[in-house]
C-alpha cells in the first residue's frame, strides 16, 4: 500500500506493521514512524497523510508553542523548555554552539531565540495510551548530529500541542 501524501507519493507500507523510514527512504527531511496499530485502519492513515503533508505548519504550531511557554515561568512546561535551551547554550562546547547557531551569539540569544533553530527530526503517530485515541508526535532538535537531546512535541488530532517530554 501507499500513503496518500500529496508530497511524499512513493511512501509504501504494509497494514499491520509499523513504518519506520529514514529520511533518505520516505523521501522527507526527517524519520518517519507510524505505529502498526495505524497502519491498518484506512481513516487513521489518511489523517497521518494529510498531517504528514503538513508538518512544516506543525512545526509551526510547537515552535509557537514553545516561545509561549517560555514567556512565563508559570507555564506548565517552562521548566522541561527552559532545562532543554540552558543545556544546549551552557554546556556544549564553543564550537559546537556556533554550529548550532551561525552568525549568532549563543550566549546573547534568549531561549525564545533559540526556538528559531529547532527542525524536525522525526514526524509520527501512534495510538495514546491513556485516551486511545490517535496523536503525533514531533521530534525536535537542532542538530542530531552535533546533540542528542529532543524536544517530544505532542498534538490531538486537532494538531493542538497536547504535551511535550525532554529525552536524550
Amino acid at each position: 500500500m501507499f500513503l496518500k501524501s500529496a508530497k511524499y507519493p512513493g511512501i509504501e507500507y504494509e497494514a499491520g506493521e509499523e513504518i519506520f523510514l529514514s529520511p533518505q527512504e520516505a523521501g522527507t527531511y526527517f524519520y518517519l514512524d507510524v505505529d502498526e496499530e495505524l497502519t491498518s485502519n484506512d481513516a487513521a492513515m489518511a489523517l497521518i497523510a494529510s498531517t504528514l503533508d503538513e508538518a512544516d505548519a506543525l512545526l509551526a504550531t510547537a515552535k509557537e508553542f514553545l516561545k509561549q511557554t517560555l514567556s512565563s515561568k508559570d507555564a506548565s512546561h517552562y521548566g522541561t523548555v527552559a532545562y532543554f535551551m540552558e543545556y544546549h547554550r551552557g554546556e556544549l562546547e564553543p564550537d559546537t554552539l556556533a554550529e548550532l547557531f551561525p552568525s549568532c551569539d549563543p550566549g546573547a540569544m534568549s531561549f525564545a531565540q533559540m526556538v528559531d533553530f529547532l527542525k524536525i527530526v522525526r514526524f509520527g503517530s501512534l495510538l495514546d495510551e491513556e485516551t486511545g485515541q490517535q496523536a503525533f508526535v514531533l521530534d525536535l532538535s537542532f542538530n542530531p548530529e552535533l546533540t542528542d537531546e529532543l524536544l517530544v512535541i505532542y498534538f490531538d488530532l486537532e494538531k493542538q500541542v497536547v504535551s511535550l517530554a525532554h529525552e536524550s
